[in-house]
């Protein structure tokens, strides 16, 4: 049986405007004709429908839920630029490159410690000098690793707040073109 739009709004008992809304996001199909809709067909669209939305599986995805997706993901972008800005997070690749950076030098200079230590301690008697000689090198060796700068791990040690500040805006109106 074929109906107009007004007649099959008032067979789902909902409006007219609604029955317009649902043909929109695809759920109601004109008849082969174009003149009309399938009863029967529309009917169990609108079941199934409703059914789908009721149970959380959605036939389509409104374009209201797609912006409001589309903010959120915005709004969590600003907030890392915002935590990167602060200090408060770093690009994996700059973290891993510092700290690279860092265990090399740490390698390097603990390395070392035993030609310079053979030189300082030859031909001393007394093991309480020779442990104190040790560990005065050792310390000042694990002191290169308790140097951690946030500054320098993203290359950016000395910038100012304003230049920070600058930076970030204009990463901000380069991502809204």
């Amino acid at each position: 049986m074929i109906v107009n739009q007004k007649e099959l709004s008032q067979c789902l008992g909902i409006s007219s405007r609604r029955v317009r809304q649902l043909r929109e996001e695809g759920l109601f199909k004109l008849s082969q004709e174009g003149r009309g809709y399938v009863l029967e067909k529309s009917i169990q669209e609108y079941i199934d429908y409703k059914v789908n939305a009721e149970t959380g599986r959605r036939a389509s995805i409104s374009k209201e839920e797609v912006q409001a997706e589309h903010e959120e993901v915005k709004k969590q972008i600003s907030l890392l630029k915002l935590r990167k800005l602060r200090r408060e997070l770093h690009e994996a690749a700059d973290v891993e490159a510092y700290l690279s950076d860092m265990l090399v030098r740490f390698k390097n200079r603990l390395m070392a410690v035993p030609a310079k230590l053979a030189m300082q301690v030859s031909g001393e008697k007394d093991l309480n000098v020779i442990i104190q000689i040790i560990k005065k090198e050792l310390t000042a060796v694990l002191e290169e690793l308790s140097e951690y700068d946030p500054d320098e791990i993203d290359g950016q040690a000395g910038d100012s707040d304003e230049e920070l500040e600058e930076e970030y805006e204009e990463e901000e109106e380069g991502d809204g073109e």
